[in-house]
C-alpha cells in the first residue's frame, strides 16, 4: 500500500482435521477516516470486506470471514473489562488485542491494575511470584457478533442471533514487577513494573470458535517509522442488563520518535521496560492497545500512555523484549509460536 494508505494484515484461522491450528488464509483490511475526520486520529469508515475467498472448509466461523471493517477489526482488538460479582455494569479499563487463535491477548500491565489502584478488589500474595486478586473480581475481553447473524436465513444459535456482544472471560494473565516495601510502616508496598505488558488467556467459546489475531514478530523498529494505534479511547461502563452499547474503535497515527531500547537498567524515561515514544494522540483507555508500525503488517509495540500535557506525545512497550520471557509452564511466547500449538503467526520477511 502507499504511504497514505493504512491497513491491517490479517490471519485467518482453523484447525484441520488433526485438530492443530493452521492459518486458512490471509487478507489485508484498509482504515479509512469516517467523514468528518482527520486522516491522523479518526473513526473507521465501514465498508464490506469479504477476508477469504474459499469459506468451505471454515462454515463453523463463517460469520469471522465477512463483515464491516468495523467489525472485522473488533474480533482483533478487544475492550478490557473488568467486574464484580453482583456488579450491575462491568467497568471499561483498557483495550487488548489478540496474538493467537487459541485465545492469548496482550494488554498493557497497568490496565490489569485498575482493581488494585482503583481500590475496588484487593491482592494477596499466594507465592514468592504469584498474586491472586479477590474471588469475587473477574476479567474478560468483549467480542462483537456479527449483525448479519441477527436476519440469517439459516438455522444458527439463538444466542448468536440474538447478542450483542459475547464476554470471553479470562483463564490468567501475567504481567511483570515487583512490590517494594516502604520504609514507613504504615504505607502499603508499592508495585514497581519491571514493563508495561500483560499477556493474558480468555477461555474459548464454543460459539466464536478461532480468535482472530494481530501478527507479532522479532522484527524492530527504526525512528520516523509510521505507529499506528488502534483502540477505544471513548468508553463507557456497560450495564450488565438492557444496554446495547457498542464501543467504537479509534485510529491515531503518527511517528516513532525517539527509542529507549534498554529501559530497565538505564532508566531513560518513565515507561517501564524498553520502549519507544510516538507523536500520535493517545487519550486514556487507549492503554494496552496495539501499535502497528510501518506497513502494518506486524505489531511491535503495546499502548502505555500519554506524557506530559502535549495531546500528540505517547509511548510504547516494545514486544520483542518479552517474547522470550516466560509466561504459562515456564514456555515463552517464541516456544508458543514455534510449537504451533496456539495458532500465533510466525510472519517473515525483508523490511518488516
Amino acid at each position: 500500500m502507499s504511504t497514505d494508505e493504512i491497513g491491517i494484515l490479517k490471519s485467518i484461522w482453523r484447525k484441520n482435521a488433526a485438530g492443530v491450528w493452521a492459518t486458512h488464509d490471509l487478507s489485508g483490511i484498509d482504515l479509512k477516516p469516517r467523514k468528518g475526520f482527520s486522516k491522523d486520529y479518526f473513526k473507521i469508515d465501514d465498508e464490506v470486506n469479504l477476508m477469504t475467498q474459499r469459506p468451505g472448509q471454515i462454515m463453523n466461523n463463517f460469520f469471522a470471514t465477512f463483515g464491516t471493517t468495523e467489525f472485522l477489526v473488533r474480533q482483533s482488538i478487544v475492550p478490557i473489562v473488568a467486574w464484580i460479582d453482583g456488579d450491575e455494569e462491568i467497568r471499561c479499563i483498557g483495550t487488548g488485542f489478540f496474538i493467537s487463535a487459541s485465545g492469548i491477548l496482550m494488554t498493557a500491565a497497568h490496565v490489569l491494575r485498575d482493581p488494585a489502584d482503583e481500590n475496588y478488589s484487593s491482592l494477596t500474595q499466594v507465592g514468592e511470584r504469584t498474586h491472586k486478586f479477590s474471588e469475587d473480581l473477574h476479567f474478560g475481553a468483549l467480542l462483537p457478533t456479527n449483525p448479519a447473524m441477527k436476519n440469517a436465513p439459516f438455522h444458527i444459535h439463538p444466542v448468536m442471533r440474538d447478542a450483542n456482544w459475547f464476554m470471553c472471560e479470562f483463564e490468567w494473565a501475567y504481567y511483570w514487577g515487583s512490590d517494594v516495601v516502604s520504609p514507613l510502616l504504615h504505607q502499603k508496598p508499592e508495585f514497581k513494573p519491571l514493563l508495561d505488558i500483560a499477556v493474558c488467556k480468555v477461555q474459548e467459546h464454543p460459539l466464536i470458535g478461532p480468535y482472530q489475531p494481530l501478527n507479532i514478530g522479532l522484527y524492530n523498529l527504526k525512528l520516523g517509522d509510521r505507529a499506528v494505534a488502534i483502540g477505544y479511547p471513548e468508553m463507557r461502563n456497560i450495564r450488565l442488563v438492557g444496554d446495547d452499547y457498542q464501543p467504537e474503535l479509534v485510529v491515531s497515527v503518527g511517528s516513532v520518535t525517539n527509542i529507549y531500547p534498554d529501559n530497565i537498567t538505564e532508566k531513560q524515561n518513565s515507561t517501564p521496560g524498553p520502549n519507544f515514544e510516538f507523536d500520535a494522540k493517545i487519550p486514556g483507555k487507549m492503554s494496552g492497545s496495539p501499535i502497528l508500525v510501518g506497513e502494518g503488517i506486524l505489531t511491535k509495540g503495546v499502548v502505555s500512555r500519554s506524557l506530559g500535557s502535549n495531546d500528540n506525545h505517547a509511548s510504547g512497550c516494545l514486544i520483542v523484549p518479552m517474547m522470550g520471557l516466560p509466561i504459562i509452564e515456564n514456555k515463552s511466547l517464541l516456544d508458543l509460536m514455534r510449537s504451533g500449538n496456539e495458532g500465533i503467526a510466525n510472519i517473515q520477511g525483508a523490511g518488516l
